[in-house]
């Protein structure tokens, strides 16, 4: 209902206004809408206040749409909200189902430290800190990392025994090729030093005549003529 302005005439008592009963049902009119409209009909609702800038609700349940634009608002306190919605958006970022984007491109966190139980994909990482990649099992191996080369069903995965003791494995400061107990004459000489290699570190029997280069044999017979022992060396 639009409001009902009570018709007063051009002068007072000049008969060309309401009388007073139709004035007064306007009066009424008008103010049973407003009651109606922000309180039960017949009381203004008790939480709400309102001075020359401010509207107060107490505790208020606000139900329907709400429209319109707001430009400025500050909320001081949210013990639990709900927001139901595509995407919910605040300046450059937008929050959708599953999906936090910029469209910066760059999203930061600050200092916070972020935890998941759940898995972490991402396209790199960069960092000018130590990373650290902690994974604790029971027993067994830790999948430290799966490494794809060309697109296929074939990965190199680098893996951990479970230690029992703190462990340090450096790579050097060259170029070159980490050689595995998997290896076949992957050895060059070289990767050895001269004098580096001694009886100790050889194992019974290691090195037998086929392993030499030029090949010398020496037979110690007995005087029957049978050979009591044979002996290889190296060179003419």
């Amino acid at each position: 209902m639009v409001k009902q302005a009570v018709g007063l005439g051009s002068e007072a008592n000049d008969g060309t206004g309401d009388n007073l009963r139709v004035g007064m049902d306007k009066v009424n009119d008008n103010f049973n809408e407003i009651y109606t409209a922000i309180g039960s009909g017949t009381a203004i609702a008790s939480g709400i206040s309102a001075d020359a800038t401010t509207i107060t609700l107490a505790a208020p349940t606000i139900t329907g749409a709400v429209g319109g634009t707001q430009t400025s608002a500050t909320i001081t306190t949210l013990a639990t909200t709900t927001v139901n919605g595509t995407t919910l958006n605040g300046g450059t970022l937008a929050l959708a189902a599953g999906s936090i984007t910029d469209s910066s491109g760059a999203i930061s966190f600050g200092d916070e430290n972020l935890t998941t139980t759940g898995t972490l994909a991402v396209g790199a990482i960069t960092t000018t800190a130590t990373m650290l990649v902690n994974t604790a099992v029971s027993s067994g191996t830790v999948n430290v990392a799966t490494i794809e080369g060309t697109a296929d069903g074939s990965e190199t995965t680098l893996d951990v025994t479970d230690p029992t003791g703190d462990r340090t494995i450096t790579f050097p400061d060259t170029t070159g090729t980490v050689i595995t107990t998997g290896d076949s004459a992957t050895v060059t000489g070289t990767m050895i030093a001269a004098d580096t290699v001694a009886e100790a570190n050889m194992a019974d029997d290691a090195i037998g005549s086929v392993q030499l280069k030029s090949l010398s044999t020496l037979l110690l017979k007995n005087s029957s003529g049978s050979t009591l022992k044979t002996i290889h060396g190296a060179g003419a």
